[in-house]
């Protein structure tokens, strides 16, 4: 699987996703599992405006049978 850039491509409405961010956000690990509103809603400041917290996404891995 390959990561896909937020601002190329989101995921479909209520899919939960591998959200990655280039931030330290949360400690030393830069991805979570989230869905399209976190990549919407998310934001954090930088310089005198906010950006978006995740850049990149890709689908989560098929559960084991």
């Amino acid at each position: 699987m390959e990561w896909i850039n937020t601002k190329e491509q989101l995921p479909e409405r209520e899919s939960r996703v591998l959200l990655y961010t280039p931030y330290e956000i949360f400690g030393k690990d830069h991805t979570c599992i989230g869905d399209r509103e976190a990549i919407s809603a998310c934001k954090t400041r930088k310089g005198r405006g906010s950006v978006p917290i995740f850049t990149h996404w890709m689908p989560l891995p098929a559960m084991p049978e």
